[in-house]
């Protein structure tokens, strides 16, 4: 089976066509060089023929010879001498009827000029192409007049094998003019093949289609968002997914390069974008979402010179899906830590009531069930009572259970009409974290192990407060206790500091203030605008 042919790549084919359009401009132009050269040595012929046919009749002793007995012994020697010197190959003067008394040839003396004598005739004088008796000419043709009166006819000419010879030198330069002309747009099709094949390698039209749109499904389809700056730091391109996280309309299949901010994206992530810089794990509130965002320049992916200005890639996720995610953790932990806690205590308290009624001691155990019942109950009551929301109230209620269950005293002040103005998600994710930070603080204290939850009204404006007994230091000396990784809980690096940081990425998308105070108790004030929502 004969082997399958390669198909030629693109560089191939552009040199090629190129090559084939420069040899085929390089013909069309010689052979306009030659008709141009010949014309021009026609021309050349037929004004020199004009001349010389013009000097002949103006000449006395031509006309006296005509008046003469015998034209042709006076006028031969004279046309012959004419076509020595004058470069023509023919001068023949003939009567005005066009009976010929000079001609090269002595035996077509005497005979009827061969070619166009009536406008001479008319007394006008033309040149023409005709094949007369020494071949094809161009000639002219002139009256002589004496006195007005026509006595005879001059015609001189050049035949076209003599105007051939005449264009023959120039052939030469023309070739080389033609070779010169294709040896250069050869060398810039050469030129050109190599700048393709570094480009396009040996890829062909078809492969490169493919791998376009192979290129554009892959980016179209990934589920994080592509934005591509060039040099100038203005964006050449975006996927759709960068579109919806940003807020852009679609990319269009041709986008014109465009500033950051021309296209509507956010201040601080077109600073980013105007900066190049790399970028690694970022968070960025952009609308009513908060991006993950990193960037690379292309100078650790391509070579680059140090100090040349580069293109940038950066890629986008929605950070939101992860709070989302977090905050669904957090709240399943609540409620199994919860409910861990009281099926613990219950069956501490029901392992005591079977001893003592396998005692006999029938009053004691009666009075230890009325008193975890109304305990129980009265915790429940206390914080329904207090908190209208039944999601933080639920949740209030199993942090106590483990607080409890660790020997921590949790306490609830919560103003009647005042809710948090978070999805019930945020509620978990914001109050959990805080609680179970500060459950772990009050453990690491010495004695009166307590944890204080409020939330009040501060002027139309919900403070959140959350409290603890523990000692309090290495908290301030935190540059940013809501960073990523920042904790004071000692563990495997990267286990710990991610609770508190997601909290603050909820609370600064909502454009609530953190306040830190642990010259006292350890106390988190979040303070939430006025006008968010959250008092009734």
């Amino acid at each position: 089976m004969p082997a399958r042919r390669r198909p030629w790549s693109l560089a191939a084919r552009v040199f090629g066509l190129q090559l084939a359009a420069t040899l085929i401009i390089g013909a069309a132009l010689l052979a306009a060089l030659i008709v141009d050269g010949r014309q021009r040595a026609e021309d050349s012929a037929a004004e020199r023929s004009l001349a010389v046919s013009r000097t002949v009749a103006a000449d006395p002793a031509v006309q006296e010879a005509l008046l003469g007995d015998d034209p042709t012994a006076a006028l031969e020697p004279y046309a012959l001498d004419l076509v020595a010197t004058t470069r023509v190959d023919f001068v023949t003067i003939m009567s005005p009827d066009g009976v010929r008394f000079t001609h090269p040839d002595r035996s077509l003396i005497g005979k009827r000029f061969l070619g166009t004598i009536t406008a001479a005739q008319r007394g006008e004088t033309i040149t023409e192409t005709f094949t007369g008796s020494l071949g094809p000419s161009l000639r002219a043709v002139v009256p002589i007049d004496v006195d007005g009166r026509l006595v005879g006819i001059v015609s001189a000419g050049v035949t076209t094998e003599n105007v051939a010879e005449i264009l023959a030198p120039r052939v030469p330069f023309l070739i080389a003019l033609t070779a010169l002309t294709v040896a250069v747009n050869g060398a810039v099709a050469l030129l050109l093949l190599r700048s393709l094949r570094r480009s396009a390698g040996s890829l062909g039209p078809q492969q490169m289609r493919r791998m376009v749109d192979f290129y554009e499904s892959v980016l179209q389809s990934i589920r994080e968002g592509v934005v591509l700056t060039d040099r100038d730091r203005r964006v050449v391109l975006y996927n759709d997914e960068a579109a919806d996280l940003l807020g852009l309309p679609p990319a269009p299949d041709s986008l014109e390069p465009r500033e950051p901010t021309a296209l509507g994206i956010d201040a601080r992530l077109a600073e980013v974008l105007g900066s190049g810089r790399r970028v690694v794990e970022e968070s960025f509130v952009a609308g009513d979402r908060v991006l993950l965002v990193n960037q690379e320049p292309t100078t650790t992916i391509g070579r680059a010179s140090a100090g040349d200005r580069t293109a940038a890639i950066m890629t986008l996720r929605d950070q939101s899906m992860l709070e989302q995610l977090s905050g669904e953790l957090q709240s399943v932990r609540t409620m199994t830590g919860a409910l861990r806690s009281q099926a613990h205590e219950y069956s501490n308290t029901l392992h005591t009531i079977v001893s003592l009624l396998e005692l006999g001691r029938v009053d004691e155990a009666i009075a230890l069930v009325t008193e975890a019942s109304q305990s129980s109950q009265v915790l429940t009551d206390a914080v329904l009572g207090q908190v209208s929301d039944p999601v933080l109230a639920a949740l209030l209620v199993g942090k106590s259970a483990q607080a409890s269950e660790r020997g921590v005293a949790m306490s609830v002040a919560a103003e009647p009409g005042v809710a948090l103005p978070l999805t019930a998600q945020a509620v978990v994710s914001v109050v959990g974290n805080l609680l179970d930070n500060a459950i772990e603080a009050a453990l690491r204290g010495e004695a009166d192990r307590s944890v204080h939850f409020g939330l009040r009204d501060d002027g139309g404006r919900v403070a959140l407060t959350v409290s603890d007994s523990g000692p309090g230091r290495g908290v301030s000396d935190q540059a940013d206790w809501f960073e990523r990784g920042a904790t004071t809980k000692a563990g495997e690096p990267g286990a710990h500091g991610i609770g508190l940081a997601v909290v603050a990425t909820l609370l600064s998308d909502r454009g609530a203030t953190v306040a830190l105070d642990d010259t006292g108790p350890t106390t988190v004030t979040v303070t939430f605008p006025a006008g968010a929502g959250g008092i009734r």
